[in-house]
């Protein structure tokens, strides 16, 4: 590739802003950044930065802000979605970058999102598109335009599993390449991931538990700590997620239960789930805990506690729904109909 890799990032959330950072300032690249909320600020003052790997600094931009993948006019070597999965939403991912990716042949799809199966709408609607499943932990929000990240990135990359794929070798060249303009030497942690189902089940332990039960009382998680959350409430969830992975064909390693729940020990952090439900944006309950709870029921596995789990957050979601004018209650049948195109 002679001409500097062209990556457009779809989401100016945490991650896709320290994704632009990285990028453009490391990786060399043209970063175009899609910025649904706040654009003309943006554009105006940029964003701020307390980050234990970048520093402290503000009015940064990407090279180029837009804010629809509409208001974008060529191909992209690289795609990256790190908006929030909301398959129950107004826009799912496949419907919010298909005008890029029609008119992007080569493309790679990278995938900075949480939850499980999200790669399979992706690979149905856009056949020989490589999917990469980018698995990040980093404490780390974006609020008001101000990044404050609390840990390194340290991030695994790999391939999804896809049958469209006919040079699987070619596939894996556009993988070293996006590892190679990613890593930053003692910066961040960067490692290619051979089995990024299994990395998804991991992730699934925190955000299954830790993400969902402090978006629901809106607390950050050394508070909840202090409350015992983590052995009344997380620790019998993450079993029920060891339970259905091991179903689905999926060990996970024993030490990433404790790991899991000791990630942000002393950390006055609120997980993304968390922000969103103070923020009244729309929750990723789906892809974090309605897709295991399929499997669940698929494979005959007991999850009473992630079920209880996932229709508390259904109601949040109905919640914010109904605030948003997404969805209208028909009070005489007790039911919500749909305000936009299923």
């Amino acid at each position: 590739m002679s001409h500097p890799p062209s990556v457009l990032i779809v989401g100016a959330g945490a991650l896709g802003l320290v994704a632009a950072y990285t990028l453009q300032e490391y990786g060399g690249c043209d970063v175009t950044l899609i910025v649904k909320i706040g654009f003309e600020k943006a554009c105006q003052n940029g964003y701020s930065f307390n980050s234990v790997q970048f520093g402290k600094f503000s009015g940064w931009k990407p090279r180029y802000l837009r804010e629809s993948v509409h208001d974008t006019f060529h191909e992209y070597d690289y795609v990256i979605v790190s908006v929030k999965n909301l398959p129950d939403g107004p826009e799912p991912v496949e419907d919010i970058i298909r005008p890029v990716i029609e008119r992007s042949p080569h493309s790679a799809v990278i995938l900075f999102q949480n939850g499980l199966d999200i790669e399979k709408p992706l690979i149905e609607q856009f056949p020989g598109h490589v999917i990469l499943s980018g698995v990040s932990l980093i404490n780390c929000t974006n609020i008001d335009f101000v990044v404050n990240q609390m840990n390194e990135d340290s991030i695994q990359l790999g391939l999804f599993e896809n049958p469209t794929i006919k040079d699987l070798a070619a596939a894996r060249e556009q993988l070293g390449q996006f590892v190679r303009l990613y890593s930053i030497e003692g910066k961040n942690t960067v490692s290619l991931d051979d089995n990024v189902r299994l990395s998804r089940w991991k992730k699934l332990v925190y955000n299954a538990s830790i993400n969902t039960t402090t978006a629901l009382v809106q607390m950050d998680v050394t508070r909840a700590t202090i409350a015992g959350f983590k052995e009344s409430l997380c620790r019998p969830i993450i079993e029920e997620i060891y339970a259905i992975a091991k179903a689905d064909g999926y060990t996970i390693p024993p030490e990433m239960e404790d790991q899991m729940l000791n990630l942000s020990n002393g950390l006055y952090y609120k997980p993304s789930m968390c922000v969103d439900v103070d923020l009244g944006r729309m929750i990723e309950v789906e892809t974090i805990v309605g897709n295991p709870l399929k499997l669940a029921k698929k494979y005959g596995v007991d999850a009473p506690r992630l079920d209880t789990i996932y229709h508390l957050l259904k109601m949040v979601q109905l919640r914010t729904m109904e605030k948003e004018g997404l969805i209208v209650l028909d009070q005489k049948n007790g039911v919500a109909k749909k305000n936009f195109a299923a």
